[in-house]
């Protein structure tokens, strides 16, 4: 049987069904309004877990992705803006921030069923953003493992440019529209000299196991290349303090600005630098064909994460 939230997707014509809940075979779906809903996994599948034996940072974005995309569909902003074929909606910016819990507690060898939530928290002329936060539906405790503020832009497929909003979503959501809010108050992910400081970078080819149903090099993947970059510079001795794979340090915080996205085959490079006088903090520039793709930020913690049984096969 298909998912009910998969009827009738095209860009002309979207059928979906108004319900507050549903099941698929490893995400159940609650609490579902126009503004938001909770998405609930039946566990974390093994392939999620990176080398160290905890939850990959580009996997557990993709948990978030995942929600974004399904309850995104279900509300009326998605409705309205794929009415027409000649609009869609793209993610520019993204700011992550992870408990320290979040690396020490979750790991192939701890029970943990993962909650995110999803709300709507701001509506402008041509954005509107949302809040992720990801808890424990095993435990039931309102302890914040991770969190996530995602900008959406309107945009015009024809000009390529933002667009204003339909006006019908600015009605239904007028409650949050020009709400005051500091979210993007940090306009630039790098610092003014940031290209002075010493540097590693590496090439790719884009893998068709890292396209999503857009036919683009999906969001979470990009920050698996960041965290393979950021190893290699310690390899090649570039950054500072940092002497193992970046993996086995928590990543706390994460700021990504995508301005493009990049298809199958197509070649990239990312480069990385070490901030000179905070060494917590670590920058990120990925480019294709001399362009800028996207930029990003990270905030490490200097202590390494507990380590984990391994195998001794």
């Amino acid at each position: 049987m298909v998912p009910p939230l998969l009827i009738s997707l095209g860009p002309s014509k979207i059928c979906v069904p108004q319900i507050d809940s549903f099941n698929m075979q490893f995400i159940t779906f609650k609490n579902l309004t126009d503004k938001g809903g909770d998405m609930c996994c039946h566990g974390i599948p093994y392939a999620e877990f990176d080398r160290t034996g905890h939850w990959g940072i580009w996997n557990f974005m993709r948990i978030f992705e995942a929600s974004r995309h399904a309850i995104t569909m279900k509300n009326d902003i998605f409705r309205l803006t794929f009415e027409s074929k000649d609009y869609t909606l793209m993610t520019r910016r993204q700011k992550f921030k992870f408990g320290q819990r979040f690396h020490d507690n979750i790991s192939l060898f701890s029970r943990f069923l993962p909650k995110v939530t999803y709300e709507v928290v701001e509506i402008g002329n041509s954005t509107f953003t949302i809040h992720q936060q990801l808890f424990d539906n095993l435990s039931g405790s309102s302890e914040i493992f991770a969190e996530c503020l995602t900008r959406v832009v309107h945009v015009n497929l024809k000009t390529k440019q933002h667009e204003a909003l339909n006006p019908e979503v600015i009605d239904r959501y007028s409650d949050l529209y020009g709400k005051t809010s500091a979210i993007w108050h940090v306009k630039n992910i790098f610092p003014d000299d940031v290209k002075k400081m010493p540097s590693y970078t590496m090439s790719v080819r884009v893998p068709y196991s890292d396209i999503d149903f857009m036919q683009r090099m999906s969001h979470a993947s990009y920050c698996k290349y960041y965290t393979d970059c950021a190893t290699n510079a310690i390899d090649a001795g570039v950054y500072r303090h940092f002497e193992q794979d970046i993996c086995w340090y928590p990543i706390l915080e994460v700021d990504i600005e995508y301005r493009d996205g990049l298809a199958a085959g197509e070649m990239f490079e990312v480069q990385t630098w070490q901030d000179d006088e905070n060494l917590q903090h670590l920058f990120f520039e990925t480019r294709s064909k001399g362009d800028v793709i996207n930029r990003a930020s990270f905030v490490m913690g200097l202590e390494k994460s507990k380590k984990n049984r391994h195998s001794k096969i």
